[in-house]
């Protein structure tokens, strides 16, 4: 079970997936005027902030040839 997550997380398309949700999430957000709750504004924000740094990150250091992931790895 461990592995799955840990495999699902270093998928750069899970970032993606969840880039995607956050934007989805800020334009709903915005269509429900709900964007002044500082609790949501702060959720989608950091949903998208840690995505997207993930995935930059991600490419930037692949291009280098280093891996970003061996952290989670054992």
């Amino acid at each position: 079970m461990e592995m799955m997550i840990i495999k699902a997380i270093t998928n750069p398309i899970f970032w993606f997936a969840l880039l995607a949700f956050g934007v989805v999430l800020l334009f709903v957000g915005k269509k429900m005027n709900i964007l002044n709750n500082t609790a949501y504004a702060a959720a989608v924000s950091l949903v998208i902030v840690v995505a997207y740094f993930s995935i930059v990150d991600h490419y930037l250091m692949e291009m280098q040839g280093l891996d970003y992931w061996y952290l989670f790895r054992k």
